[in-house]
């Protein structure tokens, strides 16, 4: 069980700051779900645990240009649970991606503040990994607090680097991939609706080429 909640308030709290600062698809709805869900009460939570993947320590360090967050999250680290998504069938997400990444729910899922239909939280991805191409019903914020990184929205499509603090906003249905390269990937991550919809990975024919060349 947490032992202290303050913390993921205060964490919560600079969250919203730092996402009034932003300009984006999606922010305003994320905002809301903040301001509805982001005040509490706090629940039990199951007991914090570190991330398997690690690199938390190397990427708050990559963080530039938002130190009051990176202070906020370094500060609320001791009650975080990191856990990994494990709703991808093995032979689609590939040997790396399991291994690789992990989150933690703030608002909503396993979080220690409960929501109605919305998630909030901070998602790890390690240097050297593809994400895979995958879609879910869910509408997604994610805003990286690292970077960069690369991106595209459609299996085999092109990517597209992008630096840290840019909001990427992905509709339902939208796929998506993310490629990491030397620096470790954290994000801010929002589902505003439909998030106990499972994703799904959508095949693309080049997965093998990038991994090979990580």
């Amino acid at each position: 069980m947490s032992k202290d909640a303050a913390p993921i308030f205060r964490l919560v709290e600079q969250i919203d700051h730092y996402l009034a600062d932003l300009k984006g698809r999606g922010l305003a709805e994320v905002r809301q779900g903040i301001l509805r869900f982001g005040k509490g009460p706090a629940r039990e939570g199951p007991e914090p645990a570190s991330p398997a993947c690690g690199h938390l320590d190397a990427a708050l360090f990559c963080i530039n240009g938002a130190d009051p967050l990176r202070r906020a999250i370094n500060e609320a680290r001791p009650e975080l649970r990191w856990v990994t998504y494990g709703a991808y069938p093995p032979e689609m997400i590939g040997r790396r991606f399991p291994v690789a990444h992990a989150f933690t729910s703030l608002i909503g899922g396993e979080g220690l503040l409960p929501a109605d239909d919305f998630e909030l939280g901070l998602f790890l991805l390690v240097p050297k990994t593809l994400y895979r191409d995958h879609r879910h019903k869910a509408p997604e914020l994610y805003v990286p607090l690292t970077g960069p990184h690369e991106w595209r929205f459609g299996a085999g499509e092109s990517w597209t680097e992008y630096p840290a603090h840019t909001p990427i906003w992905n509709e339902p249905m939208q796929v998506h991939a993310t490629l990491v390269r030397d620096v470790p990937f954290l994000a801010l991550f929002a589902w505003t609706r439909d998030v106990t919809a499972d994703a799904e990975v959508v095949r693309a024919a080049d997965w093998a080429e990038i991994e090979a060349g990580l």
